[in-house]
């Protein structure tokens, strides 16, 4: 059985709210899909075409977000029912 947060992507797959109903998903869930501690350094603030760009909060936390890339990656993957293929990163 398909978890309920997949049939839900499916049904705004394709419209034009679809980035931003995914952004909005992610950021309710976001201490519980990265923890605590990196909820307080780094935000998802975009979702385009299976990209998500994570803002980046304290600059000293560029480097060590950057190589925890794919652990994240497969968290929020799997959070996302495959949806999310990339991440970018950017320095507020």
């Amino acid at each position: 059985m398909e978890p309920v947060s997949g049939i839900l992507f499916t049904l705004f797959r394709g419209t034009p709210q679809h980035g931003e109903w995914m952004l909005s998903c992610l950021e309710g869930a976001w201490p519980g899909l990265v923890g605590d501690n990196i909820a307080r350094v780094c935000q998802p603030v975009r979702f385009d075409k299976s990209r998500l760009t994570i803002q980046i909060l304290d600059p000293a936390w560029e480097e060590p977000l950057k190589a925890m890339k794919p652990e994240l990656l497969g968290r929020l993957r799997h959070a996302s029912s495959d949806q999310i293929h990339d991440l970018d990163f950017t320095v507020r």
